[in-house]
């Protein structure tokens, strides 16, 4: 158990200096006068709000008897701690439950989705081919069909963006 939890460790970290180099880029793009570090000093919060998150979860899967996915504990726990207090109640915990809410969604929107998507999806998919030993032996097709894609979204998105403008009147 204590490797599980080492291994699961060392991988929320490896994943969260992803998040913060993919945020920095997202936001470089999103805020031409800013820099790197900028996108990165703005996601820390939020990314280390999600880290606890996951760890809660993955020791709630480790600890708890009832055999449930990290996921649903990391699930139910984000929505909890994300909730509001209820509307209209002026009561200790709703003012706390407010407070705290407000604290997690301010922080955490400062997190890009694409830089969140793209490492859980990349993790996702290589943890698929080597259950599956898929990879060592069709890992050509998988190149091929791979660049067909790419090109085929780019020549999508292009071809969409040009009749757009067209029919607007921008070219």
């Amino acid at each position: 158990m204590r490797t599980k939890l080492g291994h699961a460790i060392g991988m929320l970290l490896l994943t969260s200096a992803m998040v913060l180099c993919g945020n920095s880029i997202v936001y470089v793009r999103a805020h031409p006068g800013g820099g790197y570090i900028d996108g990165i000093a703005r996601a820390v919060p939020g990314v280390f709000i999600l880290m606890l998150f996951v760890l809660a979860g993955i020791l709630c899967r480790l600890y708890i008897p009832v055999k449930l996915p990290a996921s649903a504990y990391i699930l139910a726990i984000g929505c909890i701690l994300s909730i509001p207090g209820a509307p209209g109640s002026a009561g200790p915990v709703s003012q706390f439950m407010n407070s705290l809410s407000g604290t997690i969604m301010r922080y955490v929107g400062e997190v890009s989705f694409m830089s969140l998507a793209t490492p859980a999806l990349a993790y996702a998919g290589l943890s698929w081919a080597k259950d599956r030993g898929e990879l060592g032996r069709s890992w050509w097709r998988i190149a091929i069909v791979s660049a067909l894609v790419f090109v085929g979204t780019f020549l999508g998105s292009a071809i969409i963006a040009d009749a757009v403008l067209r029919v607007t009147g921008q070219i």
